[in-house]
């Protein structure tokens, strides 16, 4: 169990060390040796007991969950969203530097970013975030909610693994993720929220359609990702499930239509200014054309995709392992974090490439420091080559390894 020493020293080094999480030194490095260890424990995850793994698994959680986050500022938003709505205020009519707002501010008010854009997080967050705010508007609260949510994303992969091989490594890949413990335990992303409801819809898809399109629409209305399978959903198990999957999210957006179009200025902001550690979009963009040519192309690969899985009749976990992860090839924004939602797909179907690129995209917090000090992030050309190599190369070895129509598998008859 050298490895999980190893992890947890590190990762207590980053969080707790002051200056440990410096960019980009020492943070990088001591990155690679938690991820190093992360990949010590893989190779040896059938063999560790599942108390061990489990109990590891929520020790590393609570050491990193009573930290103030340093490298994301996301949560504080969370908060806000969630203590103006406990105020009876619509969180899509407002941006939280509206002068309107002033006799909310909290001592934390400060630390929200992008303070001038109105939320961009759909409905079912929003419930959340409210729930979380009539408890406490404090990170530590939402922080323990989303532990909470990952920890049942992880049981949820155990028992969708149940009678497979290799299914302690599917869970242990997922538990001792350094990226997720970092992102959610530390940081405070909610993702494991969205990804906890996907995994329900995955699991309810094994017998009850509709029960499984329902809970992917409750996904989607934490973040719209799963909205994508919908196609697949509606070829594997009709209209009822294609319907819940699309009224869930759609229902959840009435108690705050009183914003009107206000419901996605801020998605909209987002989806025209942000671009961020981009991969293959980056290669788009350079074609000749209009500047929103890139988002097109890059929008219809994804329809592709989710068409392609629903003429197939793809099951629903492997539609939203293969469009969430064209979404996150060809998007303009890859914050590490939003590599979380292929995370579970990649451990349950063995996706070696986004397991690595688990670790590589991490890297991307390297500028961190010189954009706080000059309003500027540097993105490198050799760093983006850095995160998004390995990926790309080792799903192009995935792709030729498979069998073709015609081929024989190896070693049949």
């Amino acid at each position: 169990m050298s490895w999980l020493v190893l992890e947890a020293a590190t990762l207590a080094a980053i969080v707790w060390v002051p200056g440990a999480a410096a960019t980009p030194w020492p943070l990088m490095l001591l990155w690679g040796v938690t991820f190093g260890a992360y990949a010590m424990g893989a190779r040896a995850a059938e063999s560790i007991p599942t108390r061990a793994v489990w109990g590891g698994a929520i020790a590393l959680r609570l050491g990193l969950v009573w930290a103030t986050p340093l490298l994301s500022e996301d949560v504080y938003r969370y908060v806000w969203d969630g203590w103006v709505a406990r105020n009876g205020i619509n969180p899509f009519v407002f941006a939280p530097a509206d002068p309107a707002l002033v006799p909310l501010h909290l001592d934390w008010w400060g630390l929200i970013n992008h303070p001038e854009v109105s939320t961009i997080y759909p409905p079912g967050a929003q419930i959340v975030f409210l729930g979380l705010a009539l408890l406490a508007p404090t990170w530590l609260v939402f922080k323990l909610a989303w532990i909470a949510a990952d920890l049942l994303a992880a049981w949820l992969i155990d028992r969708l693994m149940a009678g497979r091989p290799r299914r302690r490594t599917a869970v242990f890949l997922y538990l001792f993720s350094p990226l997720l413990i970092v992102e959610v335990a530390w940081s405070g992303h909610f993702e494991s929220v969205g990804i906890a409801a996907m995994l329900g819809a995955v699991l309810l898809a094994r017998r009850r359609g509709g029960a499984a399109g329902a809970m992917l629409g409750l996904g989607a209305s934490i973040k719209f990702a799963p909205l994508a399978a919908v196609p697949a959903l509606w070829r594997r198990h009709g209209w009822l499930a294609a319907g819940l999957a699309l009224a869930v999210p759609a229902v959840l957006y009435l108690p705050y239509a009183g914003a009107g179009a206000g419901l996605f200025a801020g998605l909209r902001t987002y989806a025209d200014v942000w671009q961020f550690n981009a991969g293959l979009f980056r290669i788009l963009d350079l074609l000749p054309g209009p500047a929103e040519l890139s988002r097109w192309l890059g929008g219809l690969a994804v329809i592709a995709v989710a068409a392609h899985a629903a003429l197939r009749r793809r099951g629903l976990g492997q539609t939203l392992y293969w469009t969430i992860g064209a979404a996150l090839l060809v998007s303009p924004t890859i914050h590490p974090w939003y590599t979380l939602w292929i995370l579970p797909f990649a451990c349950l179907y063995g996706g070696l490439a986004w397991i690595v690129f688990t670790g590589t995209v991490f890297l991307a917090y390297a500028g961190r420091d010189a954009y706080l000090a000059t309003g500027a992030w540097p993105e490198p050309l050799w760093l983006l080559v850095l995160i998004h190599a390995p990926l790309l190369a080792l799903l192009a070895r995935e792709l030729l390894a498979r069998p073709r129509p015609g081929r024989p598998l190896k070693n049949s008859k």
